[in-house]
């Protein structure tokens, strides 16, 4: 028989757990004060960034992860919670910039993010993301934008056939 190790949760988890109210239908007349608590909870893992930012890193990720199981169960018809979902990937970056993370794995993680949004808290995000990466992290994100282009537009040109692109239109 082996021992399992327990795996000691952040105080924070709670705190975020507790204002998604996981099982909890949020109708339209609820969500302002639904997304003032959040806001509210995202403040204090700002905060924790000041102090330790890999712990915040992973509170916004926790913070996100939750956000896209909630989404299921919220009318946001006034785009509110989406609107404070997407804000949450700008504290993110600024929690992997404040702990030194790899520029380019932050850069290739929200792409990723952008690829695969089902509730669109990624639209736009770009427009927010340059605001808030530093010059190394713009740099990285650039470099992978360019590079994701180049090797989309190379598998355009390589199509044959009468249906093949001509290669400057896929380039324009």
């Amino acid at each position: 028989m082996t021992k399992r190790r327990a795996v000691r949760r952040d105080p924070m988890d709670g705190m975020i757990e507790s204002a998604l109210q996981p099982g909890h239908f949020i109708g339209w007349n609820e969500g302002s004060s639904f997304v003032s608590d959040l806001r509210h909870v995202e403040g204090e893992i700002a905060k924790a960034v000041n102090t330790d930012p890999a712990r915040g890193v992973t509170l916004y990720e926790t913070f996100l992860a939750g956000c896209n199981l909630k989404a299921e169960e919220i009318d946001d018809s006034d785009g509110e919670f989406g609107t404070f979902a997407g804000g949450l990937f700008c504290g993110w970056i600024k929690a992997r910039q404040a702990a030194g993370a790899d520029r380019d794995e932050t850069a290739n993680l929200l792409l990723g993010w952008m690829d695969d949004d089902p509730y669109g808290f990624c639209n736009d995000l770009e427009l927010a993301a340059v605001k808030v990466l530093d010059r190394a992290g713009l740099e990285a994100f650039e470099r992978e934008v360019r590079a994701r282009f180049n090797k989309e537009c190379a598998a355009l040109s390589e199509r044959k056939g009468p249906a093949a692109p001509n290669p400057n239109y896929v380039r324009d």
